[in-house]
């Protein structure tokens, strides 16, 4: 078909078949997973995906919106500054992302199993120890109160006099 043909049915498509070109990526452990011979889906917001192009390459992600109207995905994080300094959420294409764990929804359970669903879990980060607030308690009432002694002060060094420079004889 002709090139111009390609791009007036592109642009003109109704909205059920504009759907179609929203399909994702998917990743080859979620592939796995899904016991579906599909190496793409249609993605919708909540899905977890990789930006593998484009601006914020190697972010990893949820979807906040899916446009359908002009066939664009935003994802949280990804976003560009105005002009006024404002940050507004950047359109990327649908075919720049992968798809790494699916949001689970009541048509998604009755085609993919439900290991498909299951997130993976991170691998938890070991906080370090907090530390420990010193707590100034009163002296116990039975122990005998023991007098601290004053730590000697260190002698003030008297500033050294400078030499006097020899006076000159009048003469």
């Amino acid at each position: 078909m002709k090139a111009d043909t390609e791009r007036k049915r592109y642009h003109k498509e109704k909205l059920h078949k504009r759907k179609n070109r929203l399909h994702v990526h998917l990743s080859k452990d979620l592939r796995a997973k899904l016991k579906v011979k599909k190496r793409s889906i249609l993605v919708r917001s909540g899905d977890r995906v990789r930006v593998m192009r484009g601006p914020g390459k190697g972010k990893e992600a949820k979807i906040a919106d899916v446009n359908t109207v002009r066939r664009k995905v935003y994802v949280e994080g990804v976003v560009s500054k105005t002009a006024k300094g404002r940050e507004t959420p950047t359109a990327l294409e649908p075919s720049n992302l992968m798809l790494l764990s699916l949001e689970p929804t009541p048509e998604r359970k009755k085609v993919f199993s439900e290991d498909a669903f299951k997130k993976k879990e991170a691998p938890k980060k070991e906080k370090p120890p907090a530390k420990k607030e010193e707590k100034k308690e009163a002296p116990a009432k039975e122990a005998p109160a023991v007098k601290k002694e004053p730590k000697p002060e260190k002698e003030a060094k008297a500033p050294a006099e400078k030499p006097k420079a020899p006076e000159a004889t009048k003469g």
